[in-house]
């Protein structure tokens, strides 16, 4: 085991290496320390457990080396590329994770929903990308969550050197956007992106992903209200009678109706959905009951061009929990 750390680490130790210096021991000892064995993973404990570690060059190495991340990442993008990307079953995975914290030096830590724990809670929060192939996944890009808060504090941000260019809130979304477009810049290649509900019931952003090309599979609330079937829209036309003319296209078709998906799903998953194998276990073959219906996206208020056709999915193991939209 230690011959393969050694080896893995090997592959990325030159990024450590910058104007003649060299922090290549603080990176793997802190590393090191990382995929150890004691719970809390702050320096003072990581020093504790791994022998040769300094306290003071690993606290250094963290807050002010002047490595290049970018260039790191950039490597592992094109190690988990080789590994899990290109092929049929290949996807980006947008998803955010929490982390708890005392106090409020931290960057971006405020009183705000923490997701690992289910409440508000005082936390900083991270939006992540992950290329992923099967049961296997590989993180390739990050983003800190800035609070609006945080952003409009020049003197908090000044104390803990955030650089200018990122002092600037933007929503989980966005993040997520920017994390795909990297990642497409960074020569990864996926069939489909995934995420949960806060992004799968954003439309700037599924609008955004489908302008760029994008398949994806995204958690919707069961409250989402979608049409049944195909739109017919009558476009405006030039208004004779009395009364406002219609600035927007018309439903023709009355037999189509505008649904929550929870609604749905009480009317279809039982007689439509059907038994699939997923995978083998050691003790049975492991089956979902899936559903899947096209149904038909349009808000009542934009162009009768911009109705869209996704999927909706749902397999009785998440049956509870938010529906999924495919998006053609």
């Amino acid at each position: 085991m230690a011959g393969r750390f050694v080896e893995f680490y090997n592959v990325f130790a030159h990024h450590f290496q910058y104007w003649g210096k060299d922090s290549t021991h603080h990176a793997r000892n802190y590393l090191s320390g990382l995929l150890g064995t004691v719970r809390r993973k702050n320096i003072g404990r990581i020093e504790e457990d791994v022998a040769e570690s300094n306290y003071q060059g690993m606290q250094q190495f963290i807050s002010d080396s002047p490595w290049d991340h970018h260039g790191l990442l950039d490597a592992i993008n094109y190690h988990a590329e080789g590994m899990l990307g290109s092929h049929r079953d290949s996807a980006l995975y947008l998803d955010e994770t929490s982390f708890l914290k005392k106090g409020h030096a931290s960057v971006g830590v405020k009183r705000q929903y923490c997701g690992r724990i289910g409440k508000i809670e005082n936390c900083q929060i991270g939006v992540f990308a992950c290329l992923g192939r099967a049961e296997r996944a590989q993180l390739v890009d990050y983003r800190l969550f800035l609070p609006e808060d945080w952003a409009d504090d020049p003197e908090r941000c000044n104390k803990v050197k955030i650089p200018e260019n990122h002092r600037v809130h933007r929503t989980k979304a966005e993040l997520a956007l920017e994390l795909v477009t990297k990642a497409r810049v960074r020569g990864l290649n996926y069939q489909w992106i995934g995420g949960d509900a806060i992004y799968g019931t954003n439309s700037e952003l599924t609008e955004a992903l489908e302008d760029m090309g994008e398949i994806f599979l995204m958690d919707v609330t069961s409250a989402v209200k979608v049409w049944d079937q195909d739109l017919q829209l009558e476009l405006p036309s030039k208004h004779a009678g009395k009364g406002r003319p219609y600035s927007i296209g018309q439903v023709t078709n009355p037999e189509v109706r505008h649904r929550n998906v929870a609604e749905l799903t009480r009317e279809y998953f039982e007689t439509e959905s059907r038994q699939v194998k997923l995978r083998s276990t050691s003790k049975a073959p492991l089956v979902y009951r899936v559903w899947v219906k096209e149904v038909w996206l349009w808000d009542k208020t934009s162009a009768s061009s911009d109705k869209k056709r996704a999927y909706l999915l749902l397999n009785n193991v998440h049956a509870k929990s938010p529906f999924s939209y495919c998006f053609d």
